[in-house]
């Protein structure tokens, strides 16, 4: 049984903030202990003094951090040792061992399996099949080998395929085209945290240099990247990671159509003329199907789910849907029993079935013409093989004149006859005509031919019909692939408008999202604000009664006359004793 090992032990994500911590305290001009550290996890992520040691100690355990003893040069501290920390260099540890550090499904650390075939862990959880056996192999290699052998496409058509695969996914998700290079501190994080670097664009390189083999490479590619997004990202919702896991899903749906029928999407992207037209090998079942609040239309069936169909529309857009079978008919099926309103787009749609079924028929005539003609060719080359060895007898005892005779004879009469199906002779045949291969070879049957032969005019006439030919060919592509590029640049602009409307929208959500929590932060401040105001003017208004007051210039008093007057200086009280005061004052005289 294969033995699992731990190769990392602390958290991906506390490492790098760890990693951030020590650099923050470096350029403070400051040592990186354990106090400042733990201090700057606390502001900055809420992390406890206990984590931090915790943590900060695995990852001098798996070598991220070095810890050293550090001298004091500053304040009370000078001259005084104390435990400082430190990032390695790149060049100080080995990085490239073989193997990941941290699992390729959960993307976290601890014990895990190595795959005995590429760079690849896991945890013994995340494993669905038993490991009982020497080695470990991943899924993931499986997978591979049994794609290669399933694979029935050329390697050329499979990369041309991808290659609408990840323009689709480089127009949905433009953050990860490139991945780490926006992070802060990238050479100190990317390298010792992320095993494999892959993105988009390298994708679209492999793809153009038809490196895939088959979909289950280009699949793995996917998730390396979720891998190295979540790692160096983390689990955060709505997030980059979350982009990617839409990315990885998005390409498995692609990677399903192509296995479902690789024509269809290949036609889906290019669009040539008629496209939707063009039959598949096998041709799809043509029903007509009915959507809630439609009539039904001619459609074909692209996959059965038993009690479902997934079918798509002929007409203008190529619409799909899951119909239930009880809303779909034969294509066999009279028109008139089905009480169809034919419009524009209806007429339109049948005009597009008609073409369709026209070019299967022509597919199915051709095949059974060329299966007849394979029937007689074998029987006529078992025929032929009977008499091979009595025609060989009979030429032998010829003599070479009457066979140069007898090659002149058949010269001139292939000049005006049409051309013969090819015949397969025995090599003692092939042997006895060595000149007239020579003939053909150096253009010297010419020379051989009757008076009043009209080769030479027949030759400048198939040369004219050939360059005639040749030029509109090449016209007719020029048009074709200026057609194509125009359909492509639309498609491209359209797609472009749908990515940019739905990244618009969902920045409108993330505006109102970060408004939402601003406007929250705010309010709770303000009465926070007001909390610590009230509890001031409360406290303002308890000193204020505890003071006595002067009556005549409402300063704060210091000699008092009677029960509720008090004055801040004689000249006050004279002024007040001789306005009024004399004639209500309760002092006892």
């Amino acid at each position: 049984m294969v033995s699992p090992v731990k190769r990392r032990s602390s958290s991906s994500t506390r490492a790098k903030q760890l990693i951030s911590a020590i650099v923050y305290v470096r350029q403070q001009k400051q040592i990186p202990n354990l106090k400042r550290i733990s201090s700057y996890m606390l502001r900055e992520h809420d992390v406890t003094e206990s984590e931090t040691q915790k943590q900060l100690n695995l990852a001098v355990k798996d070598g991220l951090i070095i810890s050293y003893t550090a001298i004091g040069s500053k304040g009370s501290k000078t001259g005084i040792e104390q435990e400082g920390f430190k990032i390695p260099q790149l060049e100080d540890t080995e990085l490239d061992d073989g193997h990941d550090w941290y699992c390729f499904e959960c993307h976290k650390s601890g014990e895990i399996l190595e795959c005995e075939e590429c760079w690849r862990v896991f945890h013994t959880d995340c494993v669905d099949s038993e490991t009982d056996d020497s080695s470990f192999v991943c899924y993931i290699c499986k997978i591979f080998k049994s794609g290669k052998t399933k694979n029935q496409l050329k390697r050329k058509m499979l990369n041309t395929l991808l290659s609408y695969t990840v323009m689709r996914l480089k127009e949905k998700t433009r953050e990860l085209h490139k991945i780490g290079f926006r992070e802060e501190n990238h050479d100190l994080i990317f390298d010792r945290f992320i095993y494999k670097t892959m993105d988009l664009n390298m994708m679209e390189q492999k793809v153009s240099r038809h490196k895939y083999k088959c979909l289950e490479q280009f699949q793995a590619d996917a998730q390396t990247i979720l891998h190295a997004v979540h790692i160096l990202y983390g689990d955060e919702k709505g997030g980059i990671t979350e982009l990617s896991r839409i990315m990885v899903h998005d390409c498995k749906y692609d990677l399903d159509e192509i296995r479902q029928c690789h024509r269809c999407y290949y036609l889906s992207n290019a669009k040539p003329q008629h496209w939707f037209c063009q039959p598949c090998d096998p041709p799809h079942e043509l029903v007509y199907a009915k959507q809630k609040g439609y009539s039904y239309w001619p459609a074909k069936i692209i996959r059965n789910y038993g009690d479902k169909c997934d079918v798509r529309f002929f007409g203008a857009f190529h619409q799909r849907a899951v119909i239930p079978m009880e809303y779909i008919r034969p294509v066999t099926t009279n028109i008139k029993t089905l009480n169809i309103k034919k419009t524009t787009g209806f007429n339109n749609s049948m005009k597009e079935l008609h073409i369709h079924q026209k070019l299967v028929e022509e597919i199915a005539t051709d095949q059974k013409e060329e299966e007849e003609e394979s029937e007689k060719e074998e029987e006529s080359s078992a025929s032929e093989g009977e008499g091979t060895e009595d025609a060989v007898e009979a030429l032998e005892e010829e003599e070479p004149m009457e066979v140069e005779e007898e090659t002149d004879k058949q010269v001139t009469s292939t000049s005006v006859q049409p051309p013969r199906k090819k015949r397969k002779y025995s090599k003692k045949v092939s042997g006895l005509y060595p000149s007239l291969k020579e003939e053909k070879e150096n253009g010297e049957i010419l020379a051989n031919c009757k008076e009043g032969c009209n080769c030479k005019e027949n030759k400048q006439a198939l040369e004219d019909l050939r360059k005639t030919l040749l030029k509109e060919h090449s016209s007719e592509k020029e048009e074709a692939l200026k057609e194509l590029t125009e359909k492509l640049l639309k498609s491209f602009e359209e797609d472009k408008q749908q990515a940019v409307s739905r990244t618009m929208a969902n920045t409108k959500t993330e505006i109102e999202r970060i408004r939402k929590q601003t406007e929250e932060k705010c309010k709770e401040k303000f009465m926070e604000e007001m909390k610590k105001l009230a509890t001031k003017h409360k406290e303002a208004i308890s000193q204020t009664k505890k003071k006595q007051w002067c009556f005549n210039c409402e300063e704060e008093a210091m000699y008092h006359c009677c029960w509720n007057t008090s004055y801040c200086s004689v000249k006050c009280q004279q002024e007040h004793w001789h306005k009024d005061h004399k004639r209500i004052c309760r002092r006892k005289r």
